[in-house]
């Protein structure tokens, strides 16, 4: 409708992602990049060797003069079960006063553990149906864990391995057999991601370079002087969950899963976010 819109959501890798699909018909970023991005324009160099800046950064950005110019017309926010509530009271002081707000979340994919936001004066819609996930692997899904949802994908997809190991470091040798079928199945290498239920430093797959020959693309930990995420180069995609959340890949191999039957609630949030991924083929290990 020609307004101004801000495209916001948690993760860095969904948000590249967003903004790949946008184009130029809005502003799109992460909550802590849009902010940094305003500081950056109001004579603030943030300090990324700061291990306190992200927790900061809103009371940062609340200590600056609201802009008068350049506000938005409208704001999406997307993957909102991340969000907490001071972020959206940071995000208003760039809205005009009549501005549309879209609020999308989750709440069966909170895996930071936050409470619900209170939205006074919204207009609520829930739709419980899985689009993503083709019927095998959502028949596996539903009969795997506790969350209901109705399934609204027809297509049959290639259903879901489960690879069991006695020690983690058997791990690499099951993904690449796994690979390997995929790619004799068709798949190419940008369609695979390995993902770990554990943080993406926590994995023994967070110090491998490589997997049955092809190298690992990863997050480092770094940032470079930009504030940009700096990543290995590789063919194959190794991701935390909790860092992929919001997207999809054709075929997600998730490993390091906890087969235990008493799990936690937000062990089995994990669960279903890694699991719903998927579009086509699921393994796990």
């Amino acid at each position: 409708e020609g307004k101004r819109v801000l495209l916001t959501c948690f993760n860095r890798p969904l948000a590249e992602r967003l903004k790949a699909r946008v184009g130029t018909g809005g502003v799109v970023d992460t909550f802590h990049g849009f902010c940094v991005a305003f500081l950056k324009g109001v004579g603030q160099a943030p300090d990324f060797t700061d291990p306190d800046l992200w927790r900061r950064i809103p009371e940062l950005v609340a200590a600056e003069r609201s802009p008068e110019e350049g506000l938005f017309d409208a704001l999406v926010v997307d993957e909102g079960q991340d969000f907490e509530a001071e972020w959206l009271e940071v995000l208003r002081l760039f809205l005009k006063d009549d501005a549309d707000v879209l609020w999308l979340e989750d709440p069966d994919q909170n895996l930071r553990g936050n409470p619900p936001l209170a939205l006074p004066g919204f207009v609520g819609y829930r739709c419980p149906t899985n689009y993503r996930s083709p019927e095998s692997i959502a028949r596996f899904e539903r009969n795997t864990l506790p969350f209901v949802f109705d399934p609204g994908n027809a297509l049959p997809g290639l259903g879901v391995g489960v690879h069991r190991y006695a020690e983690p470091d058997e791990q690499p040798k099951i993904v690449a057999r796994v690979v390997q079928d995929l790619v004799r199945q068709g798949f190419r290498h940008d369609d695979l991601v390995v993902l770990t239920c554990r943080g993406a430093q926590k994995s023994l797959f967070s110090e491998r370079e490589q997997v049955g020959g092809l190298r690992l693309r990863r997050y480092t930990g770094a940032y470079d002087a930009e504030g940009n995420q700096v990543l290995t180069p590789g063919q194959l995609t190794f991701e935390s969950v909790y860092r992929f959340k919001g997207q999809e890949a054709p075929a997600v191999i998730l490993v390091d899963v906890d087969p235990a039957a008493d799990r936690l609630e937000r062990e089995e949030r994990l669960l279903y976010c890694g699991m719903t991924r998927a579009t086509v083929r699921l393994d796990l290990l």
